[in-house]
């Protein structure tokens, strides 16, 4: 069934996504920044098409923030930065493929 077919593509991206906060949040406590303590606001779908959908929303904003950070990374003459988030920028445009190819 769908909903058991798309555990195994959660489970890979849920694990993907955590090392990407591991690793945004050693860059940030490298530059000196402030961890954030509350979560953010998680949308839970019933079903796994809405679910889907949520995690093609998710991936769509963070892409369209990672692409800021990359830009002002550049402007800042931010090499490690750049390159961090240029590598979970292709990461998410990934997921984002998996997520829609999944809707089809």
């Amino acid at each position: 069934m769908f909903s058991e077919a798309v555990g195994a593509v959660f489970r890979i991206v849920a694990l993907a996504e955590m090392m990407h906060a591991e690793l945004i949040a050693e860059r940030l406590d490298y530059l000196g920044g402030e961890l954030p303590t509350e979560p953010k606001n998680i949308a839970v779908g019933g079903k796994a098409e809405e679910m889907i959908e949520n995690d093609v929303k998710a991936e769509e904003d963070a892409i369209a923030l990672y692409k800021e950070i990359i830009k002002v990374a550049k402007d800042e003459d931010d090499t490690t930065t750049r390159k961090l988030f240029e590598d979970i920028l292709r990461d998410e445009e990934d997921h984002h493929n998996t997520f829609t190819g999944l809707l089809e």
